[in-house]
């Protein structure tokens, strides 16, 4: 098996939880002007988790293992069977469950058929299973309080976040050893 990818060490000051994040997964990156607005309002809300990754669509658990070159060749295969979709995003809501403010993200049956894709591939054998159900959206603040959940709620509210992009494409992100993903690969879905 020869990785497609340089994966980092875990550093001695990560949290366990970073461990888990070290060979990457998959995720949806907005386009530029949707990233650029939804990253100001991160970086504003929530500067720890802006400072992890960019505005971004989880979409699947951590790989249990470094990618090679045969696994994202199947990946690759498995996104050109999916077919490329208007994605709606917003408007803002409150995480179910825990505080936090994110976004809306919809089709919801579209996004999960997407996933369970994904994770049907090889390189997911083995992987931990989701502590959460899927639920997707994207994260303007997390680990914040409830009261703070709730105002940044009634600040972002009338922002008019909301609108679609043609998703036509699937990031592979893997942190570096400071804990900041980077795009590393880039897949395409079909017509």
């Amino acid at each position: 098996m020869t990785p497609a990818f340089s994966y980092p060490e875990p550093q001695p000051e990560w949290p366990s939880w970073y461990s888990e994040y070290r060979y990457g997964a998959f995720y949806l990156f907005p386009p530029p002007d949707v990233m650029h607005r939804v990253n100001a309002l991160r970086s504003h809300y929530d500067p720890p988790s802006a400072a992890i990754c960019d505005a971004h669509v989880s979409l699947t658990v951590p790989l249990p293992r470094p990618l090679d070159v045969a696994s994202l060749a199947h990946v690759s295969e498995c996104l050109g069977s999916q077919p490329a979709f208007s994605l709606e995003w917003g408007p803002p809501r409150v995480y179910p469950g825990v505080p936090g403010v994110v976004l809306d993200i919809a089709p919801m049956e579209r996004v999960s058929a997407l996933v369970a894709a994904l994770e049907g591939c090889p390189c997911f054998r083995g992987a931990a299973p989701r502590h959460h159900a899927f639920s997707p959206h994207m994260t303007i603040a997390e680990f914040v309080s409830e009261a703070r959940t709730q105002e940044i709620l009634a600040e972002v509210r009338e922002l008019g976040l909301h609108g679609a992009w043609w998703c036509s494409e699937v990031v592979y992100a893997i942190p570096d050893a400071a804990f900041h993903f980077h795009e590393r690969w880039r897949g395409r879905l079909g017509s």
